[in-house]
């Protein structure tokens, strides 16, 4: 019954989402600002191919949560991702993802001096016999340092590309 609610309570979610586009796109064509509406369905492509591949990456859970998060995100931290390419990784880091990254999130939305919204994102890259995450930071500067905020999760390696009070990114590989 609790496993229905929810995918009923997800469907709702994705349902709102698409109405909210396509009130977009209609609203554009009846004031014949086509560029515009080309414009969203072409964003609306994209989107839609990046959760294809997100859903393929074999990690249910960690994809699930990334995907959800920002229908349920618990204050102005938002959370986007990108991929270069199609990729799988091993499910048995399913786990270790999805902790790391909900510690992490919920570290910079605790670090957050600011009520409009903020974005953490995350880059998938796949190598020959590993894969890395590049997560990065933007916006209003932090009420802690980044270095304070990121755990070096087990079983990668942590780079760090840029790190400032605004703005950090960093690099895991896994191999």
């Amino acid at each position: 019954m609790i496993e229905s609610k929810l995918k009923l309570e997800l469907l709702q979610h994705c349902r709102h989402d698409w109405m909210n586009k396509l009130q977009m796109i209609k609203g554009n064509l009846e004031l014949s600002n086509i560029e515009r509406a080309t414009q969203i369905i072409d964003e609306m492509v994209i989107e839609s191919r990046q959760e294809a591949l997100l859903t393929g990456l074999g990690t249910p859970r960690f994809s699930e949560w990334l995907l959800t998060y920002n229908w349920y995100r618990p204050g102005p931290l938002k959370l986007g991702y990108e991929f270069t390419e199609r990729m799988k990784i091993p499910e048995s880091y399913d786990s270790l993802l999805l902790q790391w990254a909900k510690k992490t999130a919920a570290a910079v939305d605790k670090a957050l001096n600011t009520p409009s919204d903020q974005e953490l994102y995350f880059l998938f890259e796949q190598q020959e016999e590993s894969f890395s995450i590049v997560v990065e930071y933007e916006g209003e500067p932090l009420q802690s340092t980044p270095e304070d905020i990121i755990q070096e999760p087990v079983e990668a390696k942590l780079e760090w590309i840029q790190d400032t009070s605004a703005s950090f990114s960093i690099k895991l590989t896994f191999d």
